[in-house]
């Protein structure tokens, strides 16, 4: 059971999210059936992906943290990653398959 923190001004409720719990939220919820790569701190990196591949448009990513790219197939998921990580940015990266995490490039 969980302690419930109360200040004498107001009563409030504190909880830790990670980044990955709010990601795999995310592709459960908008991208359960397809196949997803997910690039970390993608925000300072658009040259380097537009020319791996990815469509992905500077206007369109605000103040981007973290990119999605939905594939037709794993086996495109795995390329493109690969493709990524032979460029100068070597960012974190996650594939999902129909809602769960398969792979990240997160070395033990």
């Amino acid at each position: 059971m969980r302690k419930i923190e109360e200040s004498k001004q107001f009563y409030q409720q504190v909880y830790s999210l990670s980044m990955e719990d709010m990601m795999d939220i995310w592709i459960e919820t908008f991208h359960p059936f397809g196949v997803v790569l997910v690039i970390w701190d993608a925000g300072s990196h658009f040259k380097t992906l537009q020319e791996c591949g990815v469509l992905v448009s500077q206007i369109n990513a605000w103040n981007s943290k973290v990119l999605t790219v939905e594939l037709s197939n794993i086996q495109n998921a795995f390329m493109l990653m690969d493709k990524i990580e032979e460029s100068e940015f070597k960012p974190v990266m996650h594939i999902y398959e129909t809602g769960k995490l398969v792979l990240d490039n997160i070395e033990p």
